[in-house]
């Protein structure tokens, strides 16, 4: 089925297209006059040059923006001797995206603002016949049926972390999902793994520490971050010194022995 899912993405982008000839017809203004109107910019070769620029200034200033957010969100909730945070992949999605279908937007209200109105939006109707359809109208509704959505999903998982404090483990989810505290002293089994196995069998790995506690719960250090082929082995020795617990291995989670929860203790 893998010839099936790479075909979906140029059939999507050929239905895109069809749709927006037939819906999204370039507008109808007078074609521009004259052979000067693109001087400001440095011609086509100029605009494409700003479109590129702004596109990278917006994907790096946001990437750096979510970053900071995260970690400012992290440290609100108390102070930690690890922190863990999540792949650094996901807080890409919005940026890329953005830059993707806002970058002309904000180069034609730049250009219009700052620079030769008329010329502005003479090269929007250039570009919008080039192309078949009103291309400056397709990106706005990229804009918000794509890059308002995963904006949205993005900022839910800014509080995603988890700190390895003095006394316990917060571990923080997506969302409201909210946080879960594990305390050292109740770890009872402690194990390395490599990672985890596809539906067909094939190793992936992620290596990672996964604890066993007292009360069943299980948590794994191989659940954030970026993938690793080995443990961190600061994070191995600051585990050992709270848990007081030997480091098993293990191959992935699925093969780490059952663990029987202990039972609770009646009081008299």
């Amino acid at each position: 089925m893998n010839w099936l899912t790479a075909l979906m993405v140029p059939i999507a982008v050929s239905a895109a297209f069809a749709f927006a000839r037939k819906y999204l017809p370039a507008p109808s203004m007078k074609p521009p006059k004259g052979e000067n109107l693109f001087i400001p910019f440095g011609g086509t070769l100029g605009v494409n040059i700003c479109i590129v620029v702004v596109g990278a200034i917006f994907a790096v200033s946001t990437y750096a923006l979510l970053l900071w957010l995260s970690r400012l969100i992290a440290t609100t909730e108390g102070p930690a001797e690890i922190w863990l945070w999540p792949q650094s992949a996901i807080w890409w999605f919005f940026p890329l995206f953005g830059a993707i279908t806002l970058s002309w937007e904000i180069v034609l209200r730049l250009w219009s603002t700052f620079g030769n109105r008329e010329a502005a939006y003479a090269y929007n109707y250039w570009w919008a016949k080039t192309a078949g359809f009103d291309s400056t109208t397709m990106l706005r509704w990229m804009g918000v049926f794509i890059v308002l959505p995963v904006g949205i999903l993005t900022i839910l998982a800014l509080p995603i972390h988890t700190a390895l404090a003095k006394d316990g483990i917060r571990d923080c989810g997506y969302a409201f999902s909210g946080c879960r505290v594990y305390r050292y002293v109740d770890a009872r089994r402690m194990t390395a793994i490599e990672g985890s196995r596809d539906r067909y069998g094939t190793l992936v790995r992620r290596a990672g520490i996964v604890i066993n506690f007292s009360d069943g719960r299980r948590w794994s250090s191989g659940d954030i971050g970026d993938f690793r082929d080995s443990i961190d082995p600061q994070l191995a020795e600051f585990l050992v010194r709270k848990t007081h617990l030997p480091l098993d291995q293990a191959v992935t989670e699925v093969d780490i022995p059952a663990f029987v929860v202990e039972p609770k203790q009646e009081t008299h």
